[in-house]
């Protein structure tokens, strides 16, 4: 008798559970440690299995991607509430780290290496409606959310900030090694700075 054919649901399911295996795996041994072999190891299944959900290493690095930026989404949808809580640059840095945390910063080199690929993951990210350029948006929406909690000056332009926020965060995640990172405490003092100057006088 042959084994019932997965179904969509656990199909997904698969899927899903395989991603989280493959962004704790890049957490704890780099991107490079990234193979199908490896991830059926660290998810305890057989070699074959990753191969039945996903096509190949490409595929699983798209899936990620989409994963990640999915729960980005999340974040960037709850920052406007954190106005008129914690600090401005505390908050700032909140969204920034959420973002450089992620496992898609470890693969940014190979994504941007790999034309076919950075175009994979871009049309995922256009069809889903999330993604890196919704990071600007992001930081728009909590400036003006501050500017109403009157905690940002609203003489501020918050848009234009905001273009320079978000660009100056994806310049840490694509420039790699070529672009001298500050430490977290560095970019949250840089945070703080940039909310004192935008603050009420």
């Amino acid at each position: 008798m042959s084994p019932p054919k997965r179904t969509p649901e656990t199909t997904d399911a698969l899927r899903a559970s395989l991603v989280d295996h493959a962004r704790r795996l890049i957490a704890r041994d780099g991107a490079s440690a990234l193979t199908m072999r490896s991830l059926a190891t660290e998810a305890g299944c057989a070699v074959g299995l990753p191969y039945k959900v996903f096509v190949d290493r490409h595929d699983l690095v798209v899936e990620i991607c989409h994963a990640e930026f999915a729960g980005l989404q999340h974040a960037f949808d709850d920052l406007p509430a954190r106005a008129g809580h914690g600090t401005v640059g505390g908050n700032l840095a909140w969204i920034a780290e959420r973002f450089l945390d992620t496992p898609a910063v470890a693969l940014a080199p190979e994504i941007m290496a790999d034309v076919d690929l950075s175009k994979a993951v871009a049309a995922r990210a256009h069809q889903s409606g999330s993604g890196p350029a919704t990071f600007e948006t992001a930081f728009a929406r909590y400036l003006t959310a501050e500017q109403g909690a009157g905690r940002v000056a609203s003489d501020v332009d918050e848009k234009a900030l905001a273009f320079l926020l978000a660009g100056a965060v994806h310049n840490l995640v694509v420039s790699g090694d070529a672009w001298p990172r500050p430490s977290r405490a560095q970019l949250r003092r840089w945070l703080d700075s940039i909310a004192g100057t935008i603050s009420p006088q």
